[in-house]
């Protein structure tokens, strides 16, 4: 049986964990706060350095943590030795933020324009640095159950940020676990994948669409203006870019969940509205 190891309990790692039982595989999950525990996981203290050291020397690892403010990576911090030694499936979840502006595939080198990439493209290379067997999974915006604009929307605010010509890039967060899982399944060894869905649309036409669909109030435009927008909102408008995922298409073959957003948005809308 595969044994999977993953650093972290937040947001992405449910959907992960859930992943990868329905695929058979064996899920540790190694948190600073075990609470909420579900069925058929092995929950582990990040802080019992034994245990944890020897994990993370012997079994695949997916890590979901980010870095801190000064870009270091806590992970490697307290444990890099065992990672090093590690001879398993690695992969860390970075950002398409390490990237600058344009169309952009694996090959492209990376070229930060906010400290928020710098900071995403530092961890990185200590990542690389202690293990050269790791891959980097670039993760454009994750959104899903409970993180979605929908959800503000009805709670009263219609308001949607424009910036022009800018297009955002997103993966659902099903789509991005079922990669993970997939890509540790069949033992793949590309060192840079990109995640993203490939139909993109401004987040205004895909809340319109919505409205549209349900007949709701129309989404207002509010033009983005980067003197009026915290310095962590204007890290997401930096950079327009294209991201293309090679990968994906190319060696996984993957098939997309939720390729269309507008209509992914759709569906987390009215689940959201039957569940009132």
């Amino acid at each position: 049986m595969i044994k999977l190891s993953i650093i972290g309990n937040g947001y992405t790692a449910q959907f992960l964990s859930k992943e990868a039982l329905k695929k058979d595989v064996q899920v540790s999950i190694i948190t600073r706060n075990i609470s909420k525990p579900k069925k058929n996981i092995h929950y582990f203290n990040y802080y019992d350095s034994k245990n944890i050291a020897l994990k993370l020397s012997k079994e695949n690892i997916i890590s979901t943590v980010p870095p801190n403010e000064e870009g270091l990576d806590p992970v490697i911090q307290n444990y890099g030795k065992s990672i090093a030694s590690n001879k398993n499936k690695i992969i860390y979840f970075s950002a398409t933020s390490v990237y600058g502006e344009g169309d952009i595939d694996e090959e492209t080198k990376p070229d930060p324009k906010h400290k928020r990439g710098i900071i995403r493209l530092d961890a990185e290379k200590e990542w690389i640095k202690t293990n050269r067997n790791v891959s980097l999974f670039r993760i454009a915006g994750i959104y899903g159950t409970k993180r979605h604009p929908m959800i503000k929307y009805l709670e009263g605010n219609n308001e949607i940020l424009v910036k022009k010509d800018y297009i955002p890039n997103r993966i659902h967060v099903e789509d991005l676990s079922s990669i993970a899982i997939q890509f540790l399944i069949k033992n793949l060894n590309n060192k840079i994948i990109n995640i993203c869905d490939q139909n993109k649309v401004s987040s205004y036409e895909a809340v319109k669409y919505v409205t549209e669909k349900l007949k709701l109030k129309e989404p207002l435009i509010i033009k983005y203006n980067p003197n009026q927008v915290s310095d962590s909102l204007k890290s997401f408008y930096v950079s327009n870019r294209i991201i293309k995922c090679k990968v994906l298409g190319n060696e996984l073959k993957y098939k997309y969940k939720y390729p269309d957003y507008a209509k992914a948005l759709l569906t987390l809308t009215k689940k959201l509205i039957k569940n009132k």
